[in-house]
C-alpha cells in the first residue's frame, strides 16, 4: 500500500486529479488528510494575497449595483403591505422560538394557490425538519 510523503498516512484519494493549467491527470502524493490541509492554506494564501480584487469583487456584487436588490425590495414591501395587526406581537414570537424549531407561517406568504398574512394568528413553531418538508404548503 502506498504511504503519504508527509504524514506516513495510507488514506489516499481513489479519484485522479486533473491539473488545472495542463489538464493532465495525476494522483497525488499526499494523503486525503494532508491534501485538504494544503488546500485550505493555499486558498488563505491566495485570499491574503488578493485582498484588493475580493473587495472589489464583494463591492460589485453586493454594492448598489446588486441584481438582488430590486427582488429584496419588494419582498420587503411585500411583507410590510401583509402585516397587519400588532408588530410587537409577532416579535415577540419570533424572539421566544425554542430551540430546534423554526417559525412556520400557517398559511404560506406566497403558496402556490393561496397566499397568506403575517400576522401573530398565522404564525406557528415547527421543527426544522418539518418546516422544511412542509416548504409553502397549507399544513
Amino acid at each position: 500500500m502506498k504511504t503519504c510523503k508527509k504524514c506516513g498516512g495510507s488514506r489516499f484519494t481513489k479519484v485522479k486529479r486533473i491539473h488545472r493549467t495542463t489538464k493532465e491527470t495525476y494522483i497525488t502524493s499526499r494523503c486525503m488528510d494532508c491534501n485538504n490541509k494544503h488546500n485550505i492554506l493555499s486558498h488563505k494564501k491566495w485570499q491574503a494575497n488578493n485582498k484588493s480584487h475580493i473587495r472589489e469583487y464583494q463591492r460589485k456584487y453586493f454594492g448598489t449595483e446588486n441584481r438582488y436588490t430590486v427582488r429584496n425590495s419588494k419582498h420587503s414591501k411585500q411583507l410590510k403591505q401583509r402585516t397587519l395587526g400588532d408588530k410587537s406581537s409577532i416579535t415577540e414570537f419570533y424572539r421566544n422560538t425554542p430551540k430546534g424549531y423554526e417559525v412556520d407561517h400557517i398559511i404560506p406568504l406566497n403558496g402556490k394557490t393561496v397566499n397568506g398574512l403575517h400576522t401573530r394568528s398565522n404564525l406557528q413553531y415547527l421543527t426544522i425538519h418539518n418546516n422544511r418538508v412542509k416548504s409553502n404548503k397549507i399544513s
